[in-house]
Order: C-alpha cells, then sequence, then structure tokens
C-alpha cells in the first residue's frame, strides 16, 4: 500500500510540475478545472447524489460557477470570488467545532443541503486562485503546493512520533496537537525561506510572509478535516478510487482548497493590489 502511494504521488507530483511550469495559462486552467469537475462529482457522490442526473448537475453547476468568476475576475476584481472563499472557509471552522458525529446523512437533512451548497465555494475560488497564481508566477504556485505538501508530511510523521493529544477525534483520529506543532515548525522554515526569494527588500513585507504562510497551512489543516467531515457523514472511507493509494481527486487536494483562496488573497493584499 505505501509503495503504490509513494508512486501516484511521485507520479502526480511530476505531472502537476510539468503542467504549472510547462502548460500556457489557458490550458493549465482547463486541465485544473476538468480535475476539479472530477472532484465535483465525488462530492455529489458523498453528499447523496447517487444518480447521473444529480451528479450531472453538480458538474454542469461547477463549471458555470467557474466561468462566471473567471470573468468577474478579468473584468472586475478577483479579490471577490477569492474573499467570499475565504469568508467560507472561516464559516467551515466553526462548523467543525459544532458538528456531532453518529447522525447518518439522512438525518441531517440541513447539514446535507449545505454541504451540496458548499461545492461551489469550496472548488471554485480554489480554481480560481490556482489558475491565478499560474498565471502570475509559476513558481509562487509551486511553492504554495509544496508547502501544503509537506507540512501534511510533517504532521503526519511528528503525530507518528510524538502524538499524544487528539485533534479532532470526532473527524480524523490520527491528527494530533503535536503533529499540528511539527507542521508548523517544517512550514515556518520553508516561509522563512520563500519570503527570502519572493519578496525583495522589505523585511516586514517579509515577515507578513512567513505569517501568510503559517495561517495558509493553517487553512489546509481546516481544508483536510472538512473532506474528512464529508466522508464521515457519507460514512466512506475515500472520495473516489482514481488515484491508486490515495483515493479520490479531493482527497488528493482537500488541503489545497482551502489553502489557495488564503494565500492568494494575503499575496495581494502584501502587494497592496491586483495582480
Amino acid at each position: 500500500m505505501f509503495k503504490q502511494r509513494l508512486v501516484t504521488g511521485l507520479l502526480l507530483a511530476g505531472a502537476a510540475l510539468a503542467a504549472i511550469l510547462g502548460l500556457p495559462s489557458i490550458a493549465f486552467a482547463a486541465l485544473v478545472l476538468v480535475t476539479f469537475l472530477i472532484g465535483a462529482d465525488e462530492w455529489s457522490r458523498l453528499t447523496g447524489g447517487q444518480s447521473v442526473w444529480v451528479r450531472s448537475s453538480f458538474v454542469l453547476v461547477v463549471a458555470v460557477a467557474a466561468g462566471v468568476a473567471w470573468r468577474v475576475a478579468m473584468h472586475g476584481d478577483i479579490r471577490l470570488p477569492i474573499l467570499m472563499g475565504v469568508i467560507w472557509w472561516l464559516a467551515v471552522a466553526g462548523l467543525l467545532l459544532i458538528y456531532s458525529p453518529g447522525r447518518s446523512l439522512n438525518a441531517i437533512g440541513g447539514l446535507r443541503t449545505v454541504l451540496r451548497i458548499a461545492v461551489l465555494l469550496s472548488l471554485v475560488p480554489a480554481w480560481l486562485a490556482i489558475v491565478w497564481l499560474q498565471r502570475y508566477d509559476p513558481w509562487l504556485l509551486v511553492f504554495l503546493i509544496v508547502l501544503a505538501a509537506v507540512g501534511d508530511s510533517a504532521a503526519y510523521l511528528a503525530g507518528r512520533r510524538f502524538g499524544r493529544r487528539r485533534m479532532a477525534p470526532r473527524l480524523s483520529p490520527g491528527k494530533t496537537w503535536e503533529g499540528l506543532m511539527g507542521e508548523m515548525l517544517i512550514s515556518l522554515l520553508l516561509a522563512v525561506a520563500g519570503a527570502w526569494y519572493f519578496v525583495a527588500g522589505d523585511n516586514w513585507a517579509r515577515v507578513g510572509f512567513v505569517c501568510l504562510c503559517l495561517v495558509t497551512v493553517l487553512a489546509s489543516v481546516i481544508g483536510d478535516l472538512f473532506e474528512s467531515l464529508l466522508k464521515r457523514v457519507a460514512g466512506a472511507k475515500d472520495s473516489g478510487s482514481l488515484l491508486p493509494g490515495h483515493g479520490g481527486v479531493l482527497d488528493r487536494f482537500d488541503s489545497h482548497l482551502a489553502a489557495a483562496p488564503v494565500f492568494l488573497l494575503g499575496w495581494l493584499w502584501l502587494r497592496g493590489g491586483g495582480l
């Protein structure tokens, strides 16, 4: 299982790097959108939409919303759709605190409706942020992906070695506060290196970039836990089976759904304007 997971992870990393650095913006945007539409199909099944009609509706709605968000970004202000995504993830943090396990999806009709609507607020701002970062500076997007991925690995290793206190036992029993501390420490080192590479001259701006990276890592944890909530409510182990050893698309990119809009909004704020 570990070998399969490792091979799949290396192939995904290589493909992602080649796409980010080698594809023109439009082709990259289309590729990421197709990936996220697969995620939308997985989302529909996790929230009880098993019929072809419901699943197709999910995919169509996300595609249309992505087009609208892109038009707003190109002809208005990208901060509006990105801010909507950030506000949503703040609301998710509150939802995670009050979620009560042990009830089936059918018994929580209100929650199912919220989770279905959430597909737009979760996928569309993340897609737009990822596309915009690649268009602006591909290496900045690579840094964001590495920041979330390395931090997640550090949390896993630190949790296995030092983990004693569970962080979210109702959602993800394997996550510990010690793992989070390990993740934040490694992320701090990456953030300092990134600050010196991406932020020129102004030391205060570099400090701001480091703080942004740490906030982004916390957002990635929220994204990860929210996908765990989706699967727990649905009674599923994985969001899908497309990626051997990893599960589905949502299983692989859950942390980036929250991290990408938070990182982009913070980057825009640090720069004092739009891209």
